[in-house]
């Protein structure tokens, strides 16, 4: 039974090699369509949460990483009803795939030292996060699996405008939309 379980483990591991090294050879390289996203923008939005209200500082830094894809850094401040401020400053770096226009997320190192996404079913339960860009829109999505077995999606969308950016957020529980906002980002520097 031993021998059945080391050949199974080494078989998977076999594929997985063959799989990375194929999917190497198809990626396409980095693309220009992103360029003219790149530039730190600041604003300031009204959050709707199940139908009150909140106000929230915002910051996003659009960048290159390296010469493998680019980063994306955003910093949320929110004002609590009680006077209380939280913070979220998440960065995720997105690497290209073999899907035109799709790129995916550089969380975490495998065991040989690439670039992978989160695994979402994982202990952690981190979210598995994409981003993908259609005309003048690069959307985000991070797709999270609670411990219910439901889900939560976040959804970003960035969309070129002619100072900046406007941002265009949801959060989605089991198929309802229960956080809306929406804000203009002025481009501070580029």
């Amino acid at each position: 039974m031993r021998m059945i379980k080391r050949f199974a483990r080494f078989t998977v591991l076999f594929g997985c090699l063959i799989q990375l090294s194929c999917s190497a050879q198809v990626q396409p390289k980095f693309t220009e369509a992103l360029d003219p996203f790149f530039g730190i923008y600041k604003g300031s939005s009204l959050n709707t949460i199940k139908g009150e209200m909140s106000e929230r500082d915002l910051a996003v830094t659009i960048k290159p990483w390296e010469d493998k894809g680019f980063t994306i850094e955003w910093t949320t401040v929110i004002y609590q009803a009680d006077g209380e401020q939280r913070v979220v400053s998440p960065s995720i770096n997105f690497t290209s795939s073999p899907r035109p226009g799709i790129f995916a997320s550089a969380t975490r190192t495998d065991i040989f030292g690439n670039s992978t996404p989160y695994d979402p079913i994982g202990e952690l339960a981190d979210p598995y996060v994409w981003a993908g860009i259609e005309n003048e829109t690069l959307s985000v999505r991070a797709l999270y699996i609670l411990a219910s077995g439901g889900y939560e999606l976040h959804v970003y969308k960035r969309t070129l405008v002619d100072n900046g950016l406007e941002l265009e957020f949801e959060r989605i529980n089991n198929g309802e939309r229960v956080t809306e906002t929406s804000a203009m980002l002025a481009r501070v520097e580029s």
